[in-house]
């Protein structure tokens, strides 16, 4: 089986690889796929990390907009702008996002709607989104003032490097993933259509729980479900990799929630099912 699958999915990773425009996409695919195979890694709470201090600083600066942000912001800014105006004539017009822009992009915003599609986010995928998503036009940019994107404009084939029936719509493509992504966020789409498409199979789960009282921790439709209890004649999950202060994770409850529970909150989901929030240890 093993073998088959290599035989099958390697020699075509190979040849995308060796093929221009596709090297990062392919990191960034690997890099998220090692995150949500393990949610407790290194890697995971690093990114988890970095994501809650990039939100206290934006929070700070949002809160001190006008004693500290702006002075920031023209310290900055200001210097940028007078070099990039005294040395206009080296710079080069940035070209239409290539392949790997494009699907750095997709990848990003990939990444935050996993990191929402769960109770309580998972702050490490959406570290990954959002350093993707900030990092990429900086990098984008800056790429092409360099000497190896000129060389690659040189060297592309005459196919690749024509602008092409659909070129155009390449300037539109970033706006409107980030659109997209933003408007799902916005109106909780991607944890409740993840939920509604794994409770069949959370459902099953939970059901051989409590008739076997198995609680040891699995794999359940893409779910990494950790510390089951039985309580109150019911079922509760919390699922790995979610939250930063406090556990978060869904529980089963047939005849309705348990009193007494020491959890912040259960919100109903229907049909037996709840998401629930747990202490903060903060």
């Amino acid at each position: 089986m093993i073998i088959d699958l290599r035989r099958r999915f390697v020699p075509p990773l190979r040849r995308l690889a060796r093929r221009h425009g596709y090297r990062a996409p392919l990191a960034l695919a690997a890099l998220l796929a090692l995150l949500l195979g393990l949610p407790h890694g290194g890697l995971h709470g690093a990114l988890t990390v970095a994501f809650v201090l990039g939100g206290f600083l934006w929070t700070f600066l949002d809160v001190l907009f006008v004693p500290v942000t702006i002075p920031l912001l023209l310290i900055v800014g200001l210097p940028a702008a007078l070099l990039a105006i005294r040395y206009r004539k080296h710079l080069k017009r940035p070209a239409r996002p290539g392949n790997s822009a494009l699907l750095c992009c997709a990848l990003g915003v990939a990444a935050v709607l996993l990191g929402e599609s769960v109770p309580g986010e998972d702050c490490g995928l959406l570290g990954l989104g959002a350093l993707t998503l900030l990092a990429l036009p900086v990098g984008w940019l800056l790429w092409h003032q360099t000497p190896w994107a000129r060389r690659t404009a040189t060297t592309a084939p005459a196919a690749t490097a024509a602008p092409g029936r659909f070129g155009c719509w390449r300037w539109a493509a970033a706006p409107l993933l980030l659109t997209a992504g933003a408007l799902l966020v916005h109106y909780d789409v991607p944890v409740d259509a993840r939920f509604s498409a794994t409770r069949p199979a959370l459902t099953s789960h939970a059901e051989h729980a409590l008739a076997t009282g198995d609680t040891a921790p699995a794999w359940v439709a893409g779910y990494r479900l950790e510390q089951t209890e039985l309580v109150g004649g019911g079922v509760t999950f919390t699922v790995a990799g979610t939250g930063v202060f406090a556990p978060h994770g869904y529980a089963y409850f047939p005849h309705g929630t348990p009193a007494g529970e020491a959890v912040t909150s259960y919100q109903g989901l229907g049909g037996g099912w709840y998401s629930w929030s747990g202490t903060d240890h903060f």
